[in-house]
């Protein structure tokens, strides 16, 4: 008999928000922008050099990503996660170390990345999906809110440990809350889905439905969707990576700017945990494309026009909405279109794309700054890429019947 829906699943929930609230990102891009200047101050580098750190850490994504979807497809999530989560907490405790040299700052940043793999949001997603059917959206919602929630609260603990303590300090106390909260969490609290590598054949065949990867690769919606997500990370990531500077380049203060990350987080919580609901009831990429036109372009237009204090709020909570929706709605529309046959890889070859897009923005943005002076350019330019994504998501086909199978 199926498990889908089952109260069990909604502490796979927890235990994912937990888990996402501390993956990697939370330790390299959410808190980037906040120790731009620390970093700075201290070693003298420049904004597009450091900006090479976000860099690695996306063309680590990129390249990972599909080789951690397969293995979580062939050996299951837990077997990769938790050494993930244990090696990822060391990573973070040795950036700490950093001195003058800014190779060890990237390595660092590949270190934790790397070694975090398996902290990605498709392996979460990939246990939530075998644990939902009929409220799968608002399930992957609430749970891959976490990450919102870490990257509201990361900015503000990096800002005052920073103030308090110094920037060494960040990390260290980063590197504690890994170790012992999220390891214990994932080690113990975190379950495979029933039908997962080892549950019964009945559920094995559920588990079997959808499309193989190369079979998927084959379809026009494939492209659409890895065409889109790729256009919407150059745009998220070019605001997450450089908004705390370019708002202290406007004039607002250390902590202001940092509030307003905070704030892009706080919003990207309610985004993800709306989009989920949103797509229980309505069609998913409609409803991608409402949040891409109304959330992610609309802040950056402000950005693009000078928003600062309010306006700098507002445009920063409406990127945060589509930052939010972005993460769920990949997860969701993968499983809906392609079934949980390859879901790990194709999840995998996605969430790459976004990454390769956000690759490409943070070093963009910092060499247009350093060459110009300012961002305006580059938010223009960056608006009218991920509207042109907006519009691919919308042209997908309508829902395929998820028992079809290649042939």
């Amino acid at each position: 008999m199926s498990q889908m829906d089952s109260p069990r699943g909604w502490w796979n929930v927890g235990a994912a928000f937990i888990g996402l609230s501390l993956s990697y990102a939370m330790f390299t891009v959410f808190v980037f922008g906040t120790l731009v200047k620390p970093l700075q101050a201290e070693f003298g580098w420049g904004r597009a050099e450091m900006s090479f750190a976000l860099t690695v850490t996306n063309i680590t994504v990129v390249f990972g990503s599909p080789t951690i979807g397969l293995l979580v497809d062939r050996l299951g999530v837990k077997r990769l996660l938790i050494p993930s989560v244990a090696l990822m907490g060391i990573a973070v405790a040795a950036m700490s170390l950093l001195n003058s040299n800014i190779w060890f700052y990237y390595l660092g940043f590949f270190g934790i990345t790397f070694l975090g793999l398996g902290t990605l949001p498709l392996s979460y997603s990939r246990i939530l999906i075998g644990w939902f059917e009929r409220r799968r959206g608002l399930a992957l919602g609430v749970a891959l809110s976490g990450f919102g929630v870490g990257g509201a609260l990361a900015p503000e603990v990096a800002a005052t440990m920073t103030e308090l303590y110094g920037w060494r300090s960040v990390y260290q106390l980063f590197a504690v809350l890994v170790i012992f909260l999220a390891l214990p969490v994932s080690l113990f609290v975190l379950k495979e889905a029933p039908n997962g590598p080892g549950a019964s054949p009945q559920a094995a065949v559920e588990a079997e439905a959808g499309l193989n990867a190369s079979a998927a690769a084959r379809t026009r919606d494939y492209w659409l969707i890895l065409a889109s997500f790729l256009l919407v990370g150059i745009g998220i990531t070019s605001v997450l990576s450089h908004m705390v500077p370019m708002l202290m380049d406007r004039g607002m203060s250390f902590s202001a700017a940092a509030r307003c990350m905070s704030t892009l987080a706080v919003a990207l919580i309610f985004g993800r945990m709306l989009a989920g609901y949103l797509m229980d009831y309505f069609f998913a990429p409609f409803v991608t494309a409402a949040f891409i036109v109304f959330g992610l372009a609309g802040g950056i237009v402000l950005l693009a026009l000078g928003a600062v204090g309010t306006w700098a709020f507002v445009a920063a909570a409406l990127v945060g909405l589509a930052t939010g929706s972005e993460i769920s709605e990949i997860a969701y529309i993968v499983g809906r279109y392609f079934g949980q046959r390859a879901f790990g890889l194709i999840y995998g070859i996605m969430f790459g794309g976004f990454q390769l897009g956000s690759a490409v923005a943070a070093p963009m943005m910092g060499y247009y700054h350093d060459s110009h002076g300012d961002y305006i350019g580059a938010l223009w330019g960056i608006t009218a890429l991920v509207l042109l994504g907006a519009v691919l998501i919308a042209l997908l086909s309508p829902y395929p019947d998820k028992t079809r199978e290649s042939s």
